[in-house]
C-alpha cells in the first residue's frame, strides 16, 4: 500500500522535526522545507497528498506560497493546512480567500495533528476519485470543482470543531466564505450543464422568451456587489430600457459572465463600463468596456471550451468555458458578439441581441 505524501513547511526546525517524527511513525511519507521557495523546488519533482504550511516565514510566506501552488492546475487541488500561532479575523479571511482547508494553532496536540491529517487526506482522495469518475481527467474542471468544495468543507470542519471557541464575527466570516464558495461551485456546475446541453444540441430557446434589460442588470449588480463587496461602484452603467428576445436566465448568464471577467482581470481602481441602447428596429446593442489585461490576438482565436488561456496571469475560474458558453447562447439567440482588444490595454465587447416583438 502506497504511503500518503505530506509536505511540511515551517521556518522552525524543531516544529518540522516533531511533525515529521509523528507522521513517519503513523505510516506517512514526508518531506520538509524551511520556507515557500524551498518548497517550490520540492514540488518540481514530488507531488504530495497534503501540505502543512506555516504562515509567517522569511523569503516566502505561506500565503504567497499557496497562491503560486494554486496557480498551477496540476497542484491546485492539494489540500492545505496552515500552521499559525494565533488566528485573527483578517488572517482567517485571507487564508480562506486563497483556499485554506484548515488551521492548526501552535502549540497543537499530536492527536489533533493526526486527526486533521487523516480526515483531509481521506476526504480529498474521495473528492478526487468522484470528480475524475464523472468528468474524466479534465484538470480545469477538477480544479473548478475541488477548489470551492475544499473551501466549503474546510469552513464547515472549523465551525463544527471549534464552535465553542469562535467569536461571533469569526463565525460570520465562515458563513460568508461558505456562501462565496457555494456560489462559485454552483456557477461551475451550471457551466458544465450548459456546456453539455450545447455539445449535445439540447440547448433550448423559445420564441416567447423575453427579458427587460434594466431589470436583469439590476439583479446582476446586486450579485456583483456580493461577490466584490466594496467594488460595486466600479461598474458604471447607461442602459436604455428594452425588452429583448432572450430568457432572463440566459441574459443574466451573459451579463454576469462578461462583467465578472471584466472586474476580475482589471485593476481595482479602474472602472468597468456597460452601455446599452436601441441599435435598430430589430436589435439592441450592449457594449462592455474594461481597462484590464486584455487579450492577445491568438487568445481571441482560442475562445473555446477546451482552452483556458493565459494560465500564469489569470486564476483558473472557468474563463475559457464561460466565454464559450456566452458566445453559444448569443448565437443560438440569433445575436452577435464581437471582441476588440489589445494586450494590457483592456477590451471592448459588443453584443447585438434581437428585440422582443409583442
Amino acid at each position: 500500500m502506497n504511503k500518503s505524501r505530506i509536505l511540511i513547511i515551517d521556518d522552525e526546525l524543531n516544529i518540522r522535526e516533531v511533525i515529521t517524527e509523528v507522521l513517519s511513525l503513523n505510516n506517512y511519507q514526508t518531506k520538509t522545507a524551511k520556507n515557500g521557495q524551498v518548497a517550490l523546488d520540492i514540488l518540481d519533482d514530488w507531488t504530495p497528498d497534503l501540505i502543512i504550511c506555516d504562515i509567517m516565514m522569511p523569503v516566502m510566506d505561506g500565503l504567497a506560497f499557496q497562491k503560486i501552488v494554486y496557480s498551477d492546475k496540476l497542484l491546485s487541488t492539494i489540500p492545505f493546512v496552515f500552521l499559525t500561532a494565533k488566528v485573527e479575523n483578517n488572517l482567517m479571511r485571507n487564508c480562506f480567500h486563497v483556499g485554506a482547508d484548515d488551521f492548526l494553532t501552535k502549540p497543537f496536540e499530536v492527536k489533533e495533528l493526526l486527526k486533521t491529517v487523516q480526515s483531509k487526506i481521506e476526504r480529498f482522495k474521495k473528492i478526487k476519485n468522484t470528480t475524475n469518475l464523472y468528468i474524466g481527467e479534465s484538470k480545469n474542471f477538477s480544479h473548478e470543482i475541488n477548489t470551492p468544495l475544499n473551501g466549503i468543507l474546510g469552513s464547515i470542519d472549523l465551525l463544527m470543531d471549534d464552535t465553542a471557541y469562535l467569536k461571533q464575527e469569526e463565525i460570520i466570516i465562515f458563513h460568508e466564505e461558505i456562501k462565496t464558495y457555494g456560489e462559485r461551485l454552483n456557477r461551475t456546475m451550471q457551466n458544465i450543464i450548459h456546456f453539455e446541453n450545447i455539445k449535445n444540441n439540447q440547448f433550448k430557446i423559445s420564441e416567447n422568451d423575453c427579458a427587460e434589460i434594466k431589470n436583469v442588470f439590476k439583479n446582476i449588480l446586486n450579485k456583483i456587489s456580493f461577490h466584490y463587496k466594496k467594488q460595486k461602484n466600479r461598474v458604471v452603467s447607461e442602459l436604455t430600457g428594452a425588452e429583448l428576445a432572450i430568457s432572463s436566465n440566459n441574459l443574466s448568464f451573459i451579463l454576469f459572465e462578461l462583467l465578472d471577467n471584466a472586474l476580475k482581470f482589471s485593476p481595482e481602481n479602474k472602472k468597468v463600463v456597460i452601455e446599452g441602447s436601441i441599435f435598430s428596429d430589430d436589435y439592441y446593442e450592449i457594449n462592455i468596456f474594461d481597462y484590464g489585461v486584455g487579450f492577445k490576438e491568438e487568445e481571441l482565436k482560442l475562445i473555446d471550451a477546451t482552452v483556458q488561456f493565459n494560465h500564469d496571469e489569470r486564476e483558473q475560474q472557468g474563463l475559457g468555458l464561460g466565454l464559450f458558453i456566452t458566445k453559444s447562447i448569443i448565437k443560438k439567440s440569433n445575436g452577435i458578439i464581437s471582441i476588440v482588444s489589445k494586450e494590457n490595454e483592456g477590451a471592448k465587447i459588443s453584443i447585438l441581441l434581437p428585440i422582443h416583438k409583442k
